[in-house]
């Protein structure tokens, strides 16, 4: 026997697989609005990642290593979580937090070798060191 079931499709959210999907607006000409269903990476992915990048960067044991060595590392966790959650246009927004917290975690890393007495100072020379070694995950 087979039953009808209705589904709102306004409020369908799912998760699975370490995926949210739910249906994301698409502003149209015309004020028109369409609603695609999309997928991102769930908020505990998210805090997953987060934590394995703080434990590869944060022991002091690792202040011997170079910093191209330290990326070396980070960019094999990042390439596959990478290749799993970016699949979607809307996963972008928040893989670039992700890239800002590596680069946030890269700049502590920096100055704590160094010494340095600002924690969160030199970005920008970590961003020239680093150059284009480290995998970007929002492009």
């Amino acid at each position: 026997m087979t039953s009808w079931i209705r589904i709102e499709f306004k409020t369908l959210e799912i998760d699975f697989l370490g995926f949210h999907n739910r249906k994301f607006p698409i502003r149209r000409k015309g004020g028109h609005t369409l609603f695609v269903m999309s997928h991102i990476p769930k908020k505990n992915a998210m805090k997953k990642i987060r934590a394995k990048i703080k434990a590869y960067t944060e022991p002091r044991a690792k202040l011997y290593l170079d910093i191209h060595d330290l990326v070396k590392g980070l960019n094999l966790k990042l390439q596959g979580f990478k290749n799993y959650y970016l699949i979607s246009h809307n996963a972008k927004k928040l893989l670039n937090r992700i890239d800002w917290y590596v680069l946030e975690r890269l700049t502590l890393f920096y100055n704590k070798k160094r010494n340095g007495h600002k924690k969160h100072g030199n970005l920008t020379d970590v961003r020239n060191e680093i150059g284009h070694r480290l995998v970007k995950l929002a492009s």
